[in-house]
């Protein structure tokens, strides 16, 4: 379903206004203020505001840019997509995000759009983690989702899809917000987890950029803030000196959020980052708990059941175990076996989504926790 007001922030997005259109949506008292505007009240607007005094927007540039908002909403629409935007009131778009510095003015989403509205908590870290991360990052994520908050990431590699897939190992909701539009997975190759949390029921895929859009190195801060404007607190697992992680931390920071991190050695490049953030304020975390305790209102998880143990198939026990002789690749895995390459992809990504294996690489896997 499109917002009521989906058009006008889809073509106010569009206008060739750059920061000035955050001051111009504010003057905007109606959804169909933008569309039946004379030249003669958008340069009132625009005079309206003392920083865009001088700007000029022609009707003609409204038009195009409404015209290409219909297109967009009808392909998101057939996507099975939804638009929420900052001129729909809290009970839509969600109020922590309007704390952001020029919060998004819509977010398009795949899945549930009611998630964005329920207390939150970020699960942010490196690309590169150390095994022990990727279980850090989705023991940490499936508690807190069994204790009642919804996890957020990037879907990213490493640490932000195991936060998501340990959510996902529970049942319990994600918001995978994207450096990218929403028909644009990056990585391509998360693509089944973005559907995957699509599907399930109570998750979302979210991003505040228009369909077509593919990362780059700018999309992805604008990513990170609104990855912490959505939470409670941002939790770091594993980050380098100069990770992307510090600057999600650092959104949380100025947006008044908590911010917690995972200790690690000293001597690993890993926690560089992790361990500067403890050093300058950030909450030690060494269990869920940790982070429950400075998010008074949600469930002691020294009550909650331990995740029971998953059993595997035969043919599932069978691939593990050649993966834990050294047959890590999917050639490798196919010779032993003698089975076809699709066949061993598709068990391979099964136990990847419950967070029993984790990609090497392009064609190469380890095992991740004890089975």
């Amino acid at each position: 379903m499109i917002s009521p007001f989906g058009r006008a922030a889809l073509a106010l997005d569009l206008l060739p206004l750059g920061v000035y259109k955050w001051d111009f949506a504010a003057l905007l008292e109606t959804s169909d203020e933008l569309e039946t505007a004379s030249q003669e009240r958008l340069d009132q607007l625009l005079s309206a505001s003392p920083s865009a005094r001088g700007k000029r927007l022609l009707q003609a540039e409204r038009d195009s840019a409404l015209e290409k908002a219909d297109r967009e909403a009808a392909e998101l629409s057939r996507l099975g997509g939804s638009l929420v935007t900052m001129f729909d009131g809290p009970g839509t778009y969600p109020s922590r995000l309007l704390e952001c510095f020029r919060p998004p003015l819509f977010l398009q989403v795949m899945g549930d759009a009611t998630v964005l509205l329920r207390d939150c908590i970020a699960i942010v870290g490196s690309r590169k983690p150390t095994p022990e991360g990727v279980r850090a990052a989705s023991d940490l994520a499936g508690q807190l989702a069994a204790a009642g908050l919804v996890v957020v990431s990037g879907l990213a590699y490493g640490i932000d899809k195991a936060a998501h897939v340990g959510c996902l190992d529970v049942r319990g909701q994600t918001i995978a917000v994207l450096g990218s539009s929403v028909d644009e997975i990056y990585p391509t190759i998360h693509g089944p987890i973005a559907r995957t949390i699509e599907e399930s029921g109570g998750g979302a895929v979210v991003s505040e950029f228009h369909l077509h859009t593919q990362p780059t190195v700018y999309t992805f801060p604008q990513r990170n803030r609104v990855i912490s404007g959505l939470s409670l607190g941002v939790l770091v697992v594993e980050a380098a000196k100069e990770s992307g992680s510090l600057l999600t931390a650092n959104f949380a920071l100025e947006q008044n959020r908590e911010v917690f991190a995972v200790p690690g050695s000293i001597y690993a490049p890993q926690h560089v980052g992790t361990n500067a953030l403890i050093k300058s304020g950030a909450k030690l975390v060494q269990s869920a708990q940790d982070v429950l305790d400075e998010l008074p209102g949600f469930k002691d998880v020294t009550a909650l059941k331990e995740r029971p143990s998953q059993a595997l198939s035969q043919q599932e026990q069978t691939i593990v175990g050649c993966i834990q002789t050294g047959c890590t690749s999917v050639d490798l895995l196919c010779e032993r076996l003698a089975c076809a390459a699709p066949q061993v992809l598709s068990v391979l990504t099964s136990l990847e989504l419950r967070g029993l294996l984790v990609r090497r690489g392009p064609d190469s896997f380890a095992i991740v926790q004890s089975l």
